[in-house]
């Protein structure tokens, strides 16, 4: 070829290309959103329904019944502290699927029982200080147990590489899809029959979820699927996915029917609590609070009280709340149950 041109030449075609795929995606969203708002219409009395066009979503194992068969996982005990008992247990979560955690089991009697879930590059570890610092989590599994609560912390699949664990959960999630499946799929479905083997323990009287960031997000899609919970704390994650579509975070044709506001709806009648900083550097807490008002508006629209949501924006970052009336309002509520 004899034409040559400055690599620079082309840049206005290719611009021009990526912000009309932006204005289509935008006209696209519009559109998905008035359909959504049409289909929600009912979500307050039929939620069973629409909680399982919600796991259809997400992707098998979630489309299927448990089997009611818990197996017992394996335990190893850690550490014997005052007043309670430091365990890691893996269960088998799903044909031959290993999932590991750590159980804090208070000493006598039967008591709540508390899923504690970390976010991005955590591990139960961190977040109970067994490796030191606790970083943006501000001691928030020590602040649960301290109201005498069990509480189990599952390893998901968000470790940092210092671990020496390679994996690529981008590309674990895009094979899953591949097969009808996903990463948030079978996680949610791992927590899941993690909480049914708790729950058919003598010691366990009722169960709720916590969870900062990625743990936030588990929180509340678990919650939103397993009736188990009765009770959660959803902290810097809400928002809406029109504005952070992370990969793991998007299933297709979903935002014709959910966004996080919809998701928090399937909890109801159960309590849920979410919190975001208005200094998080991640999420927006404008667009969280957006997104709570639409929660609110969906409930006025059906008749639906609104004492079963609470929203908070805290004076904070991408951390989990530091205002301990959270946890203790939690617990009471749990042990109320």
């Amino acid at each position: 070829m004899k034409y040559t041109e400055e690599a620079q030449v082309s840049k206005e075609y290719k611009a021009e290309y990526a912000s009309s795929l932006e204005a289509f995606i935008n006209k696209r969203e519009d559109e998905y959103t008035k359909k959504r708002d049409e289909y929600t219409k009912n979500i307050f009395a039929d939620t069973e329904r629409y909680r399982e066009d919600f796991k259809k979503y997400l992707g098998w194992p979630l489309t299927e019944k448990p089997d009611g068969l818990i197996p017992d996982p394996i335990s190893t005990r850690l550490s014997e502290e005052d007043g309670y008992t430091v365990y890691r247990m893996t269960f088998d979560v799903l044909d031959g699927v290993k999932m590991t955690g750590l159980y804090f089991e208070m000493n006598e009697g039967k008591k709540p029982f508390v899923i504690v879930q970390h976010g991005g590059g955590g591990t139960p570890e961190l977040i109970s200080g067994i490796n030191g610092s606790t970083y943006n989590y501000n001691e928030m599994l020590e602040r649960v147990i301290s109201h005498d609560v069990h509480a189990f912390c599952p390893q998901l699949l968000l470790w940092e590489d210092k671990y020496g664990a390679p994996y690529d959960r981008k590309i674990i999630d895009a094979r899953l899809k591949r097969l009808g499946s996903s990463v948030t799929a079978v996680e949610i479905w791992a927590i899941c029959r993690i909480i049914d083997w708790f729950d058919s323990r003598d010691n366990t009287s009722s169960i709720g979820m916590v969870g900062l960031s990625y743990g936030g997000m588990y929180t509340l899609m678990t919650t939103a699927v397993c009736e188990k919970i009765k009770t959660a704390v959803s902290c810097s994650w809400f928002n809406s996915r029109r504005y952070h579509s992370w990969v793991d975070w998007s299933w297709k044709d979903i935002a014709e029917k959910f966004d996080d506001a919809e998701i928090a709806c399937l909890v109801y009648p159960r309590k849920l609590r979410i919190q975001m900083g208005d200094k998080d550097n991640l999420f927006d807490y404008r667009v969280s609070e957006e997104s709570y008002q639409k929660i609110l508006k969906l409930a006025k629209r059906s008749g639906v009280s609104t004492d079963w949501i609470e929203y908070l924006t805290f004076d904070g970052y991408h951390e989990f709340i530091r205002d301990d009336r959270i946890i203790s309002d939690f617990v009471k509520e749990l042990k109320e149950i």
